[in-house]
Formats: structure tokens, C-alpha cells, sequence
């Protein structure tokens, strides 16, 4: 059986369809299954059990035998959160359990880390729990026989609406723009590394099925990207008069760009997607047919 924690979210959610295509439905779900906004991120997924994430440990001891693979995907993700606890609880302790627990009982495990670890300074508790567990896990002398950290840039595609002011950059966007806005405010210039979802969890399959050199990874496109691309490419797909224009509050520039060197050398070789590739895709499940079929005047 393959485990996959954070399953009501947006990764987790996507990447356990990407399995029931390629025929994999021995899949125990693991998450906080409460709340509404994140049903249809799941419900569709054909599925063995799901399981509320505070009883995963003790469903796993009883199961062991049975499980083949863990993908630790799930965390809390609010960037704007100062919650420190639940960042403690989640991100850091409960992760430091499926490591132990996948070590003990030589599982291979895949868990998400974040290029907020590689910010020459934190930017928030989110960031500094993931440095946090990443620091640990270099300290670790017993491992599961196969393990990855995965570094993922800034994700973006379908079923990121739960996720409000935590979504990509992309997401919120489009949705601006498939609601008329004509102005985006935004705090800096960001150029970032953009990477659609349906590549994140091609990797992560890859990773099932060919178990390459243990260690840590860092997923995205190779290539940062300005918000005035996203807008480009927007106007592009969208065949439409309507413009959006950017307004920056500050003059800073911030650079995220993901180093491939690694991936590439020992594992996943395939090309990803381009930003306008991907904000099409995107553009699809959240403009109007009328947005993506009209032609300019």
C-alpha cells in the first residue's frame, strides 16, 4: 500500500489521481478530512482507507506489513499563520515521527520540503519549521533505505482554491482576471520559479517507480519568472481587450530559481512545462469559455 499524508490538500490531492491513472488504488489517505473546501480534492480518488492524520500512527503500527511506500506531502502551509505551536506540532513533529517510523520499519519515504529553506532568511514560521526539519534530518544516522526531501518552488494548477491568500501567484492572478480586476497590487517585483502541478507529481512518481540516490531535491522549472510575465501570458491565452496592470508598493527585487543540477544528474530528466504552458493549463479551469475563445478586436 502507498501512503500519502496531506491528501485533502493540493500536491497530495492531485498527485493520488495521477496514481489511480496509472492504476494504483491501494492508496491509504491521510489528512484532516473536515474541512468542506478541500472535499473535491479527494473525493473523486479511489482509495483502500483514509485515515484522520491523528490516528495515522497508530493505524501504521497495526498495518506495517502492508505499507510499501510513504509520501509525506501534508504540512501546514499558511504562510501568514503565527501560530507557532501547530507549526511545531505538524511540520516538525509529527514529520520527525514518519521519518522514525519509516526508518524503523525500512520504508522508503518521500516528504515535501520548500525553497523557503534555501531564503538567506526565513521569511516566516512556515519556512523556519521546514529549515527546522530539513537541519534534522542532516543529522540523522539511520535513514529509510531510499528517502527524498523535495525543495518544490512555487506550485501552481488545479484545485488550489482552498488554499485563499496561500495559493500561487498564477492562481490568484487568473482569478483576478477571470473577475474583471484592473489593477494588481503587489508588496515587491518577485521573479520566481513557477512549476504546474501535473509536472510535481510526475516527479514524484518517478521517484515511486525508480528510487534513484537518497537525498534532497529541489523542483521546479530551472527558470525565475517576473509577475509581468504571468500577466503576458494571461492576455495571451485569454483573447480578450481586458488588461491588468501591476503596481508595486516597493522597488526590491527577490530572485527563486530552482537548481536542477541534482535532479536532473540522478533522476528526473523529462522537460516541465513553461509558465505559459502552465497558465494555460490553468486559464482552462478558471476562465469562462467566452474568455478563452473571444478574439481581440
Amino acid at each position: 500500500m502507498i501512503v500519502v499524508t496531506g491528501a485533502a490538500g493540493f500536491i497530495a490531492g492531485n498527485f493520488c489521481k495521477k496514481l489511480n491513472l496509472h492504476g494504483f488504488k491501494n492508496i491509504i489517505l491521510i489528512d484532516d478530512f473536515t474541512p468542506k473546501n478541500k472535499q473535491k480534492n479527494w473525493e473523486n480518488v479511489e482509495y483502500v482507507d483514509k485515515i484522520q492524520r491523528e490516528d495515522f500512527f497508530h493505524w501504521a503500527e497495526k498495518n506495517v506489513q502492508h505499507i510499501d511506500f510513504i509520501f509525506h506531502l501534508g504540512a501546514r502551509t499558511d504562510y501568514f499563520s503565527t501560530d507557532s505551536d501547530i507549526f511545531e506540532m505538524l511540520n516538525v513533529d509529527y514529520s520527525q515521527r514518519v521519518w522514525s517510523f519509516a526508518t524503523y520499519y525500512r520504508i522508503p519515504l518521500i516528504y515535501a520540503s520548500s525553497y523557503l529553506t534555501n531564503a538567506p532568511h526565513p521569511h516566516s514560521l512556515y519556512s523556519e519549521s521546514k529549515i527546522t526539519f530539513d537541519k534534522w534530518i542532516e543529522k540523522q544516522r539511520q535513514t529509510p533505505p531510499f528517502w527524498a526531501g523535495l525543495k518544490f518552488f512555487q506550485v501552481y494548477g488545479k484545485n488550489e482554491a482552498h488554499k485563499a491568500e496561500n495559493a500561487s501567484y498564477i492562481y490568484k492572478i487568473c482569478k483576478k482576471f477571470a473577475e474583471n480586476e484592473s489593477i494588481i497590487h503587489a508588496e515587491k517585483n518577485i521573479f520566481q520559479d513557477y512549476i504546474y502541478v501535473n509536472d510535481v507529481v510526475k516527479v514524484l512518481y518517478y521517484l515511486l517507480n525508480h528510487t534513484p540516490q537518497s537525498g534532497i531535491y529541489e523542483v521546479g522549472t530551472g527558470f525565475a519568472r517576473p509577475l509581468q510575465a504571468i500577466l503576458d501570458a494571461i492576455h495571451k491565452v485569454a483573447k480578450t481587450e481586458q488588461k491588468i496592470q501591476l503596481e508595486y508598493q516597493k522597488e526590491e527585487s527577490f530572485v527563486y530559481q530552482a537548481d536542477l543540477t541534482k535532479l536532473r544528474k540522478y533522476a528526473y530528466k523529462q522537460p516541465f512545462l513553461s509558465l505559459e504552458q502552465g497558465v494555460k493549463q490553468t486559464g482552462i479551469f478558471l476562465f469562462s469559455p467566452q474568455l478563452l475563445t473571444q478574439k481581440r478586436r
